[in-house]
């Protein structure tokens, strides 16, 4: 090929990649005819930076769009997912599920993440852990705790019916804290223990586990590896060749979170983004990574769910609702060529 034309297309397809939908778009009737098994959303959903753009409702407080915006987040044809972020840091009340089931089609599924107190193994020296902060964590990989103070509260069948994957995020760690074999082993374990009635994502945060090891772990209890955008993580094509060359993944479903840019951490993307009122930084190779997920997704017949932070570009509705257009492009593109 010639170098020019080669240089023009690959311009055309930055310039495609980078395009950001606009506010408008968000309402736009096309989200419906994304495919169903592909479910997109974002981090959390009540920013007030995102009034005007995703919620047109008002609302009487900021307690009340915290509680009940959830139910107008859900009418936007685009997001069929959300990243439940807070069951992070405190397990799931039974009657916030229900509240959330109430809120959303039955067609909609959420993605939770796992309470930490699960997946810490030496607690950060960090004010907010108080008397723990510092110390080894007798829970890690507690299985009968995640079940008595996590699962129990899924069990609702109205909840059940709209619960997706279990996100269990790993910090980083050093091998001082655990060796990267022993946490494999132990993390083995674990997944052979977990109820069978849930689907499970493991998010580790240090690319040397990404190991023939590791992907056995998670094969032999067909949990999703998460593919995760992050601070110091490798970009997500680079997590999807090590799986592939690993013997792929066997979870029926494929899961990402978009977070940070790589290479900035939380604290600098949250003072560079806020109030998250637009997308400000648009990552070609992030949404090209997605868009060879969903495209494998739809190979192999398998559901993906993809959240975004506001982290991640700036803006996530508009980041989410900008690759859903990208995926909605090359479906049509395949359908004119056919």
């Amino acid at each position: 090929m010639d170098l020019t034309v080669q240089t023009v297309r690959e311009c055309s397809l930055m310039r495609e990649l980078v395009a950001t939908a606009t506010p408008e778009e968000i309402w736009s009737p096309q989200g419906s005819a994304v495919p169903p098994s592909i479910y997109l959303g974002t981090s959390t959903w009540a920013f007030p930076g995102w009034k005007g753009i995703v919620y047109r409702r008002s609302y009487k407080s900021q307690k009340d769009f915290t509680a009940n915006s959830l139910a107008e987040y859900a009418t936007i044809p685009w997001f069929r997912t959300v990243c439940v972020d807070s069951f992070f840091y405190n397990p799931p009340k039974p009657e916030t599920l229900a509240h959330y089931a109430s809120m959303v089609p039955d067609s909609f599924r959420w993605v939770s993440k796992v309470w930490e107190r699960i997946t810490i193994a030496t607690y950060p020296k960090h004010p907010r852990y108080g008397a723990y902060a510092g110390q080894r964590n007798p829970d890690f990989l507690n299985v009968g705790l995640l079940q008595d103070a996590v699962l129990s509260a899924y069990l609702n069948p109205a909840v059940m019916d709209r619960t997706g994957p279990l996100v269990l995020q790993f910090a980083p760690f050093s091998e001082r804290v655990m060796p990267y074999r022993e946490f494999i082993d132990r993390l083995a374990a674990f997944l052979r223990a977990l109820p069978k009635d849930f689907q499970y994502g493991v998010e580790v945060r240090n690319p040397e586990l990404l190991t023939k090891e590791y992907f056995a772990a998670l094969n032999e209890s067909r949990v999703a590896h998460c593919f995760n955008h992050w601070n110091g993580m490798i970009p997500l094509h680079q997590q999807m060749r090590a799986a592939a060359e690993a013997g792929g993944l066997t979870a029926d479903f494929y899961i990402a979170r978009l977070l940070t840019p790589l290479g900035t951490s939380y604290q600098n993307a949250e003072e560079l983004f806020e109030p998250y009122d637009r997308v400000q930084a648009p990552n070609a190779q992030m949404r090209g990574d997605v868009i060879r997920l969903v495209r494998r997704a739809l190979t192999t017949g398998k559901r993906a769910f993809v959240t975004a932070n506001n982290k991640a570009e700036g803006n996530s509705p508009l980041t989410m609702v900008s690759i859903a257009l990208l995926i909605l492009q090359e479906l049509n593109q395949r359908q004119n060529v056919v």
